[in-house]
Formats: C-alpha cells, structure tokens, sequence
C-alpha cells in the first residue's frame, strides 16, 4: 500500500551514454533531476523514467538553446533521486533514488558527482537507501542539506549534511517525516527553506528554515498544500520561485514567489497543470527551466516531452521536444 502511494506519479506516467549532440532532446520522462550548474553556465539532466517505466541513466547538458546527450560511465539507471550544486567545489551532487522496472527495486543510498566532464562516485555510506529526498547546498555553511524521502519502507523525515568527504546526520526532528518537498537554499537568509511535502495520509502546505543548528517552523504557509513541486532561488530578485504541484488528485500549473515573508501567484497560465520533480533556475539567462514530467489533460495522464522556461515579463513558453 506505502509503496504504490509513493510510486503513484510513476503509475500516473504508466497511464499516460554515447556522445552524440541531438536536437529532439531527452523526451517524454518523470523523475529525472534537473541542476544548473552555475560554473558552466549550463543545466544537467539526469536519469527518471519514460512511458516504458524503465529507469533512465543517461546524462544531458541545456546550453540555453539546446540538448546535448554526453557520454561516459556513471550512477546507475534510477529514478526520484535528489541533486544540487556545490557552488564552491563547482560540481553537482547527485545522492539515491530507486532502481528497477515499475515499482520494483531497491532505493539506493550511493553519492556520486559531477565535474562537468565526467561523473564520480564518492560514497557509498551514510543516509539509507531512500528515493523522493530533496537536497539543497548551503554555500555559507558549504553543506549540501539532504532532508526526507522514502526509504523502501516508510516515509523519512531526517536530516543530513555532506561536507565534501563524508554524509553526518545532523537532526532528527523538524518537519514530519514527508516526500517529495520543495527544498532551496535562500542566499540573502542565508536558510535552507523547506515548503509542503506530502505522507502516506495528506500533502502538507507548512513552511520551515533551517540554520545549520535547527529546523524553525515559520508563519508562511504555502496558498495551498501540495507535494511533487519544484522550488529553486532567484539571486537577483532573492525570492523563491516554485511551480507546480499535486495534491491527491488535484493538481497545479501555478508559478509562486515567496520574498521572504509571504507567498505570491505569478502565474497560472504556463504549462499543462502537473506533479512535476525538478526545476533549475539559470541565473545567467534569467530563467527557470523545467522538463516533461506527468500531465494532466483531457485525455487523461501522460508524459510531457518538453522542455519549458520562465523568464519574467515574458512568461512560460516551450523551447524544446515535440508537440503533447
């Protein structure tokens, strides 16, 4: 029962690495994680599920204008992994996810990172094997905060930190045990901001900072709660931008901002309303990008196979994939 509610975007999408350079891009997918990697200027894609069900590992490189597929070895084909960048090392953390057709296989517990060219791995220990976890880098602190997911048998509300070398758990109370939030660093707080989430049971709306020391519970509660949302920081207006969401059946197309004390609509006429599992926000060109993901339209659930971006005073438009 646990398992089938958590793999329940996975069964909405059912319903529904050679070097190569290709314009049609990574396709129809969900539960892929999606970075930008600020050092380069670029967004990495990897891995997530296509209609087939069938984890992906593959790794793909936006330039802005287009997708390319890069090659090399690297983490197993998984999904609902969690990653962000350590702006101060300038590569990507990439820590679990689940492998294994459908709802099947085990979630991992393995860390690996990116340097731009290839991918490493670089432990092996620390925070159990989960899928559905966040992480965010607080670059004060340079941790990489990993909070919650599931862990194959329940859902998690722990807290970790990796400093480079190892994973430490740091805090095992705050925010009740939920999965997926939407989780970033917020540079001007200098706070990792947790917001909604979602259990067995319900989806969550309450909003909480983390210092480094504790988790503090603030008076800025999401319009409505949700989980499957994505949430990433806007250094030149310092607000967090999140979009999407689901809870239960319901689900969400609109983009928010939150300043720091409350929460504002910007937008909710972009794309197909969606539970969604990653954003980046491209601080370079000013946008914020999303791929795929599970759709919701008339003719039931599907999976999107395009890319879209949000750049304020333009709005949502889709710049890659083909037509859903």
């Amino acid at each position: 029962m646990a398992r089938k509610l958590i793999g329940r975007t996975l069964l909405m999408a059912l319903i529904a690495l050679p070097a190569t350079t290709q314009s049609v891009g990574p396709g129809p997918r969900h539960g892929h994680e999606l970075v930008y990697d600020a050092g380069r200027g670029v967004t990495l894609l990897f891995g997530g599920f296509g209609p087939d069900g069938i984890p992906k590992g593959d790794t793909w490189l936006w330039s802005g204008t287009a997708w390319r597929r890069v090659s090399g070895a690297g983490p197993s084909a998984r999904k609902w992994a969690a990653a962000t960048y350590d702006s101060r090392r300038q590569r990507i953390v990439l820590h679990g996810g689940r492998t294994g057709e459908g709802q099947s296989g085990p979630s991992l517990g393995d860390t690996w990172v990116w340097d731009g060219s290839r991918w490493s791995r670089v432990a092996t220990d620390g925070p159990s094997g989960r899928d559905h976890h966040r992480l965010a880098y607080d670059a004060v602190r340079d941790r990489v905060v990993l909070f919650g997911g599931w862990d194959g048998q329940k859902v998690v509300g722990d807290t970790w930190e990796w400093d480079g070398t190892e994973w430490v758990l740091i805090a095992a109370e705050g925010p009740s045990p939920r999965a997926p939030v939407g989780l970033a660093y917020h540079e001007e707080k200098g706070t990792v901001v947790l917001a909604g989430g979602q259990d067995l049971d319900r989806a969550y709306g309450d909003v909480w900072s983390w210092d480094g020391l504790e988790w503090r519970l603030l008076d800025a509660d999401l319009p409505s709660a949700r989980g499957f949302h994505a949430m990433a920081y806007v250094p030149d207006s310092k607000e967090l931008l999140l979009f999407g969401g689901r809870d239960g059946d319901r689900l969400f197309n609109e983009l928010l901002t939150w300043d720091g004390a409350k929460w504002q609509l910007v937008s909710s006429d972009g794309p197909v309303r969606r539970g969604i599992y990653a954003s980046a926000y491209d601080a370079r060109r000013g946008e914020l990008l999303i791929h795929g993901s599970g759709t919701l339209g008339d003719d039931g659930w599907a999976l999107d196979s395009r890319t879209w971006v949000w750049r304020r005073g333009a709005g949502w438009s889709a710049v890659a994939g083909g037509d859903d």
